[in-house]
């Protein structure tokens, strides 16, 4: 069997985060870090024409249904500062973050997420990313552990294990 395609099956199945229902996103890509929030400045006064969470939650998600994904996390980013109780913009920066390959943002956006509000999306999309993350950590591995090292024949054997179980 072609290497490659119990790869791109598991890619499909990572990529498939959760999001809050009814909800549909595009795939965003770029940009900024959860660890800068407190410091981030708000979005320019052209896009922080209210202070009101639920406009802002609005043109959040109108910016990133349009693949606008700069606009859309300086939103969530100043709806975090709004409501800083509130787990839903970090779930959505978390969903921000993962679909641009911005793993370990992701990762704490959603630890964000489940300190202000135990939820089960929220626990599969985190369990996604690491489950990414750890993939990513053994490939790397494999490729930098020398040839004869029996710990590079462990991490193959654990990669294509869980490549096949990802495979229906």
């Amino acid at each position: 069997m072609n290497p490659t395609l119990p790869l791109l099956a598991l890619c499909t199945m990572l990529a498939g985060c959760a999001t809050p229902a009814g909800l549909t996103l595009p795939a965003p890509a770029t940009r900024s870090s959860v660890e800068s929030v407190a410091s981030t400045p708000p979005p320019s006064t052209a896009t922080a024409l209210s202070s009101d969470p639920a406009f802002i939650a609005e043109r959040a998600q109108q910016a990133y249904a349009t693949g606008r994904w700069d606009v859309a996390e300086g939103y969530y980013l100043q709806l975090i500062r709004l409501t800083p109780n509130d787990a839903a913009p970090w779930f959505q920066l978390g969903n921000l973050y993962a679909e641009q390959g911005r793993l370990d943002s992701a990762q704490r956006a959603y630890r964000e997420s489940l300190r202000r509000r135990d939820d089960a999306r929220t626990l599969h999309n985190l369990g996604l990313v690491q489950v990414r993350l750890g993939v990513g950590a053994l490939r790397e591995a494999q490729k930098r552990l020398p040839p004869n090292d029996p710990t590079r024949q462990e991490t193959r054997e654990l990669l294509q294990t869980l490549l096949e179980a990802a495979m229906p």
